[in-house]
């Protein structure tokens, strides 16, 4: 899925990573900050997967590895190298789900024990607003019919919630089914109320979905963040 451009504005990395920690469940651990972590030295087998990007985009990625590793160690995993697969997702120890997201100043890591977690997602952006174009591309109609009463109650852009939230459980569904998906691939229906989000796949001729099985995640804001979080439990 194709990632907004964002707009750089004044937030604590602290109160971010710790508003994360409040949305996952219990055994998930969240690390995460700002980018500066990244001017380390980064294992050379992890740089060689980049090839050639710009130095924004290494400077991230090398700010996630780092994160993640601290994420790791919380659980008691040592210090190792988590590469970029052929899919280009994180491709992480046999005992561990996890995910990566970052804005353009901001990583945030969340991983568990594969033994309590099949799969993890997180996303984290920028509360600006999307435009009319890219609104289109990530909303179906049915999710922008209460758009007025519940940016209104929301105090942001909801094409850009709800962009959040499906790139949340994109990163929660591919490590499990190795399924690409669209925007209108998944239909979200929110309840503002309680910071929750129901997610599921919309059957299509490019799709063959089973049942109509949603996933639940969550959702939150904080200092011009938004973020969600998709998880499912291994029992």
């Amino acid at each position: 899925m194709p990632s907004e451009p964002e707009v750089r504005s004044n937030r604590l990395p602290a109160d971010v990573v710790a508003a994360i920690r409040r949305l996952v469940s219990d055994g998930v651990v969240v690390e995460g900050g700002d980018l500066d972590i990244a001017d380390q030295d980064l294992s050379v087998a992890e740089e060689q997967s980049l090839g050639n990007i710009v130095p924004a985009r290494r400077r991230e990625f090398r700010a996630g590895r780092i994160y993640a590793r601290q994420a790791l160690q919380a659980l008691g995993i040592p210090a190792c190298i988590i590469p970029v697969g052929p899919d280009r997702v994180p491709v992480w120890p046999t005992a561990i789900a996890g995910s990566i997201s970052h804005t353009n100043s901001l990583c945030a890591v969340a991983v568990g024990l594969s033994a309590d977690w099949t799969g993890i997602g997180i996303d984290i952006e920028d509360d600006s607003s999307l435009s009319d174009e890219l609104t289109k591309l990530v909303s179906r109609a049915s999710e922008l019919e209460q758009r007025q009463a519940i940016e209104k109650q929301l105090g942001y852009d909801l094409p850009k919630l709800l962009f959040v939230i499906k790139e949340a459980f994109y990163k929660m569904h591919f490590p499990l089914h190795r399924q690409f998906l669209t925007f209108q691939d998944v239909c979200v229906e929110l309840d503002v109320d309680n910071r929750t989000a129901q997610a599921r796949i919309v059957p299509s001729d490019r799709l063959a979905v089973v049942g109509n099985i949603c996933f639940e995640g969550r959702f939150d804001s904080v200092h011009g963040t938004l973020f969600s979080c998709f998880e499912v439990a291994a029992h």
